[in-house]
């Protein structure tokens, strides 16, 4: 899990229905990112944001506005859950079927057994996880806010400016 801090400097192609919006962060445009289950931060606000990927808006699991204490997460572990039955009926006849095969009655129960214990330690994870997110984005304190107009040059700028003295003598 990462944290980062993000200033939302401006919020546009907001779509309220997906919860689809794009944003600036220090004039670097980020596009096309969904905030379903998460309200849509506001303008000129700082967040603390959690990702599974560093950096990948599609692997948010939640966020913090730093002006306040709330955290928000993306996904409960009880909508995973539901989110996944779907693939585990379609994988529940397969261990079934061949412990029927195999073993009969008896063998389906410890099978069963097993399944249920999987699905426990599942929506466990997916619990511990966002317990694990929330409790991270609630000890991050805002940073200092840089001084209006100064912003880090790129790599890229810094590059050049270093080799700028051998370029041009």
């Amino acid at each position: 899990m990462h944290i980062k801090q993000v200033r939302f400097d401006r919020i546009f192609d907001v779509q309220e229905r997906t919860g689809d919006f794009s944003f600036e962060d220090g004039g670097w445009p980020v596009y096309g990112v969904n905030a379903n289950g998460l309200t849509i931060p506001r303008e000129g606000a700082t967040y603390a944001v959690a990702f599974a990927e560093a950096g990948n808006w599609e692997k948010v699991i939640g966020w913090r506005d730093l002006a306040v204490s709330n955290v928000e997460i993306k996904r409960s572990a009880w909508s995973l859950a539901i989110q996944t039955l779907p693939w585990q009926y379609m994988m529940i006849p397969v261990p079934f079927g061949i412990s029927l095969a195999l073993g009969g009655y008896w063998a389906a129960v410890p099978v069963a057994g097993l399944m249920l214990l999987a699905f426990g330690a599942f929506i466990y994870r997916a619990a511990w996880r966002n317990r694990q997110a929330a409790q991270a984005l609630q000890e991050v304190h805002p940073a200092v806010p840089p001084a209006p107009g100064k912003r880090k040059p790129s790599r890229l700028a810094q590059s050049i400016w270093a080799l700028a003295p051998i370029l041009w003598k």
